[in-house]
């Protein structure tokens, strides 16, 4: 079987810089990746980072290679998946370290072996009614609209998205959007945001979300 590394990534420099880590560890370890799936998604900013995941079909890899900012949100809120992802910030030391013990355990488990350290199945982020919440958020995004929209008031509103965003230790708008659009793309059934189809509902700030006026979205609030 080829053992050829390759790793996709649309910023050349750090992929080859992170390829020539792997096939460090790969030699010393004597192990044969040749046939996982890698892709380095890097960028400027946790917003451009985003728009970089929205391009890929998750469950299609085998290894991600990404900033602490994402690699924080997989650890505390799905640490089921973090079987797959590697934070490239840290130093050349630990990346190699931690590089290591992910190809053994993926090696462990291609040829059959149990880990001891499995995960048990993590119970749903959000209760029914956040979730219903999430989803006019995302649909309006302010609170007056979702107000008019849902019936309650904008205080209750506004308290709501609050202990959301305490909930996902966000205190940013631009840190909330982007935890629950990245969350949405690791648990596909567990939010079910949807692009408003009702004139209440404005497209624009649908837009901001998915990445189409990313401009906006930096001064969005």
């Amino acid at each position: 079987m080829s053992n050829q590394i390759h790793i996709d990534g649309e910023n050349y420099f750090i992929t080859l810089a992170i390829k020539k880590v792997v096939e460090d560890v790969v030699r010393k370890s004597q192990l044969n990746i040749g046939h996982l799936r890698m892709v380095v998604v890097v960028d400027a900013t946790p917003f451009l980072e985003l728009q970089r995941f929205q391009k890929l079909d998750l469950e299609a890899w085998d290894l991600i290679f990404c900033s602490g900012y994402f690699y924080n949100i997989v650890s505390e809120f799905s640490p089921e998946k973090l079987n797959k992802f590697i934070c490239v910030d840290n130093n050349i030391t630990e990346l190699r370290n931690d590089l290591a013990v992910q190809l053994n355990d993926m090696h462990r488990e291609t040829i059959g072996l149990n880990l001891a350290d499995e995960l048990s199945p993590q119970k749903p982020l959000f209760t029914p009614c956040e979730l219903a919440f999430i989803n006019d958020y995302f649909s309006c995004m302010r609170a007056k609209q979702i107000a008019r929209v849902t019936g309650n008031n904008v205080k209750s509103v506004s308290n709501k998205k609050r202990n959301i965003m305490n909930k996902i230790h966000c205190t940013k708008n631009s840190d909330f959007y982007i935890t629950l659009y990245f969350l949405n793309m690791l648990h596909k059934v567990e939010l079910e945001l949807h692009e408003p189809k009702t004139k209440v509902r404005t497209t624009v700030a649908w837009q901001r979300v998915s990445g189409q006026e990313a401009a906006a979205f930096q001064y969005a609030h």
